[in-house]
């Protein structure tokens, strides 16, 4: 493993504590019901893609989704990391040039601005939501699933785009709704009614999920009646509708052109959690991570490095006593 790093590791802080979590990669859709909900909710199962997400020990379903202070779970022992950790352990796996672009996306990212597609049908346009939201600065995509997984497939592909996004499934459009407004966001609909208001008019700087309808079915009637306003998009031709892929796009564009001319820039994304997200993305960079992280935590540790982590563990012993005591009191 030592032949292999590109730089020497230096030190960091230890995990302080840890949850469960889950992991997520490239595949078919798997339920998922986190112990502090009872709504079922989906995540991405394994597939052929070969890396491995590391998932926080804490996360939240809008909002920018990983707890910075909470760290991340390294293996099944219940060993975690803390996101400046996982970032110094993984980078010397990666290129330099990889590094510098994910540092250059994560100061860009934006959780504030959440597309969300109901009633999965057509996978290559959800594909194609996927890609459009990560080239427009977005971090996240929900999915709304109605249809009992008998989605239509596609050769279509998100080029990999999915894999840069925190990508969530829900089996309800209510518990999708309540989750956001409980979290702050306003939620729009894409749908044509006498009181709908152009794109143009909503206020994008504020946190927002609106909801997609697909070809097929359009947005549904309880997410038209639970929304706080529905939305549409200035048309002058013949044709009474965009595609999901061309809709989204649009309605992205235009709330990150508006985000820019209102407050100056699009992302808005803390110093911890811009950290947090390039963890999460050197550990999607680097082939099966988990394994490389849990590897590096058992060997034993190099003769140069000995008085790094007798230092770097007396500051965890004093940093997790204190945090004990701040908890008992």
């Amino acid at each position: 493993m030592q032949s292999l790093l590109r730089r020497p590791l230096a030190g960091g802080r230890r995990p302080t504590s840890s949850a469960s979590v889950h992991l997520v990669r490239h595949g078919s859709l798997c339920p998922q019901t986190p112990p502090s909900s009872t709504t079922p909710r989906y995540h991405l199962c394994p597939g052929a893609s070969g890396y491995t997400a590391l998932e926080p020990v804490t996360q939240r379903d809008f909002g920018f989704p990983y707890d910075p202070a909470a760290g991340f779970r390294v293996d099944d022992s219940g060993r975690t990391l803390s996101a400046a950790d996982v970032v110094r352990m993984l980078e010397p796996f990666s290129m330099e040039e990889r590094i510098a672009r994910i540092e250059a996306v994560t100061a860009g990212r934006t959780f504030s601005v959440v597309p969300v597609v109901e009633g999965l049908y057509d996978m290559g346009n959800v594909a194609a939501v996927c890609r459009t939201a990560d080239a427009l600065g977005y971090g996240s995509v929900h999915m709304i699933n109605k249809t009992d997984n008998k989605y239509k497939l596609s050769q279509r592909t998100a080029a990999g785009a999915d894999k840069w996004l925190d990508v969530r499934v829900w089996d309800s459009t209510a518990a999708c709704v309540s989750a956001a407004k409980a979290a702050g966001y306003q939620v729009l609909t894409t749908h044509l009614t006498k009181s709908s208001i152009t794109i143009q008019e909503v206020d994008w700087t504020r946190p927002t999920a609106f909801i997609l309808g697909n070809e097929k079915f359009g947005v549904s009637d309880e997410a038209v009646a639970l929304a706080d306003a529905c939305v549409i998009i200035p048309m002058t031709g013949m044709v009474e509708s965009f595609n999901i892929s061309v809709a989204s796009a649009l309605v992205l564009w235009e709330a990150q052109q508006q985000r820019l001319r209102r407050q100056g820039r699009h992302a808005d994304l803390s110093e911890e959690e811009r950290l947090a997200l390039k963890a999460v993305m050197l550990s999607k960079t680097v082939k099966e991570s988990r394994t490389v992280l849990s590897e590096l935590l058992s060997r034993p540790a190099p003769q140069w490095q000995s008085g790094i982590i007798k230092q770097t563990a007396k500051k965890a012993e004093e940093y997790e006593a204190g945090r004990q005591a701040k908890v008992g009191a």
